[in-house]
């Protein structure tokens, strides 16, 4: 379900979602084999984007699987830990600051939007349709836009976008309940 990056770049996002469902997994919460799964494919698009980058559904893809995971594991992980652990992980999700290994930083730039907003991809599904999307948004003061195919960007403040992120989560994790 969620973004293209805020400035993190695949293979930081890939190591942190790994780490919670690592953390999860020794907590004792069964991960559903999907999102393993999804977690296992975004790794092996990481290794195939990293000869080639020229086929646009990898990445589309690459992007689908983490959002797959994230939206998961942060569900669960605020579940099981608790909501500053949740807090914690967004955190650096959302960082723009490098960790210190070295690694090349990729900047995602998407044009139009204002340089000091952040912004999010955000898949529409049935989980997630249009209208709850342009809901929360407006309630949070974000602006939204269409994209190709079916996602939508979603940007502004960077707390506001990590208050969307919590909201569209509890969503999700409220209708699954049911």
């Amino acid at each position: 379900m969620f973004y293209g990056v805020l400035a993190v770049n695949w293979e930081l996002r890939w190591r942190i979602l790994s780490d919670v469902t690592t953390d999860l997994l020794r907590g004792g919460v069964m991960v559903p084999p999907n999102i393993i799964n999804d977690l296992r494919s975004a790794k092996v698009i990481l290794e195939i984007l990293k000869v080639d980058r020229s086929q646009p559904e990898n990445i589309s893809r690459l992007e689908d699987c983490l959002s797959n995971v994230e939206v998961y594991v942060l569900t669960a992980a605020r579940g099981k830990f608790g909501e500053k652990y949740v807090e914690n992980i967004l955190r650096r999700l959302y960082s723009m600051e490098v960790e210190k290994s070295g690694e090349e930083m990729r900047l995602f730039f998407h044009p139009g939007l204002p340089r000091d907003e952040k912004w999010i991809r955000v898949k529409i599904t049935d989980e997630t349709p249009l209208e709850v999307l342009e809901s929360i948004a407006g309630e949070l003061g974000l602006k939204l836009e269409a994209e190709s195919g079916r996602y939508v960007l979603v940007h502004g403040g960077e707390k506001e976008l990590k208050d969307f992120v919590r909201r569209v989560s509890e969503k999700i994790h409220g209708s699954k309940k049911k």
